[in-house]
């Protein structure tokens, strides 16, 4: 049965730790061949987002195969232009709540140049 995943974070500048409002955020699961997709948000304000996935979108066709994505963050800077991938987090490691319907991940701060 699929359930929700949910990935939060806030995106801040290399250069002086501020908040980027604006930034195009996509979400992608690290595999061996191909990368799944598994959405984009746009930061608010406070540089903050959160993408929602299922876990159907990143278990593919064999359910069980993974149990966990290995998570990693292409952001654009809309002040520079670059985009920045982050460090992979494997096993959707960091700080994860779960319920019944869904497991949330906050990644912490993503940098950009």
């Amino acid at each position: 049965m699929p359930y929700k995943e949910i990935v939060t974070a806030r995106v801040v500048s290399r250069q002086n730790h501020q908040p980027v409002s604006g930034a195009a955020v996509r979400v992608y699961d690290k595999d061996l061949v191909l990368d799944d997709f598994l959405g984009e948000a746009t930061t608010d304000a406070d540089g903050h987002f959160s993408i929602t996935f299922s876990s159907d979108d990143f278990q593919g066709q064999v359910t069980g195969f993974e149990a966990r994505p290995d998570i990693f963050v292409k952001v654009t800077n809309p002040a520079t232009g670059k985009t920045t991938k982050s460090k992979v987090f494997e096993e959707l490691t960091g700080s994860l709540t779960r319920n019944d319907a869904e497991e949330i991940m906050n990644l912490g701060d993503v940098e950009v140049d």
